[in-house]
């Protein structure tokens, strides 16, 4: 079976699949942006927080001024 779709319904595939995720996105926006901003920020430094990385994996920097 072979599936043949041209450029034009491809665009308007993504097109409509982009459209609807801003609207959604739209919908679902908080009311106070930098409160929800630094919950963000405090549940992805505790999901860090729960990986155990040892210190060999760690790339080396140098940082010189």
């Amino acid at each position: 079976m072979k599936l043949k779709i041209t450029r034009r319904k491809l665009a308007a595939a993504a097109l409509g699949s982009a459209a609807g995720f801003q609207t959604l996105a739209a919908q679902t926006q908080p009311e106070d942006l930098n409160a929800a901003a630094k919950e963000q920020v405090r549940k992805n430094s505790e999901t860090l927080a729960k990986v155990d990385l040892p210190m060999s994996t760690e790339p080396a920097f140098q940082f010189k001024a």
